[in-house]
């Protein structure tokens, strides 16, 4: 196992541990990322969870280095039992460089994550899709109905943030 997913290890899916550490490790020193993705399929769910993190946070300065991560992203966004990676991988979707299919695919994606047990996944869906709208407006109608629906039947968390989204939607 490699160094920089050896610091991912140990304590319990309540904990970053040294998440941070490993993404500006990673923003120092991009080469690292290949490294860090690949522990979104360890064996260990924290390892995961904390790489979902880690590429999350680098990410947010570096979006470039998810080029070529597309199709990787969009099948951990699909096939991803643990919320911790679901939520991260809904977080960066927006982020991604995309063809009108894998767009098409996302949003299906994040439609998907709109119907799961976790309301922080929940949540990072429906930011998702209204970032991906603020773009496309080809599909702004069809969000705007989805975080409707979700005002009508989520959680207070996932209410109030479907308020803000669609008064930042309003503003498009």
């Amino acid at each position: 196992m490699s160094n920089i997913l050896k610091k991912l290890r140990g304590g319990d899916l309540r904990s970053i541990g040294q998440a941070n550490e490993v993404a500006r490790a990673v923003e120092d020193n991009p080469a690292l990322f290949e490294t860090i993705f690949s522990g979104l399929t360890d064996d260990d769910p924290i390892v995961r969870m904390r790489s979902a993190d880690a590429i999350e946070k680098v990410t947010q300065n570096k979006p470039d280095l998810l080029s070529g991560y597309t199709s990787k992203v969009i099948a951990m966004l699909t096939t991803s039992n643990q919320q911790e990676v679901c939520w991260h991988m809904a977080q960066i979707s927006p982020r991604l460089k995309y063809t009108p299919k894998e767009e098409l695919e996302i949003v299906e994606s994040l439609k998907e994550c709109l119907r799961h047990n976790s309301k922080i996944v929940q949540v990072s869906a429906m930011e998702s899709l209204a970032t991906i709208a603020e773009r496309n407006k080809s599909i702004l109608t069809e969000v705007v109905e989805l975080i409707e629906v979700q005002l009508k039947t989520g959680s207070p968390a996932v209410q109030s943030r479907g308020r803000k989204l669609l008064h930042r939607l309003e503003a498009i």
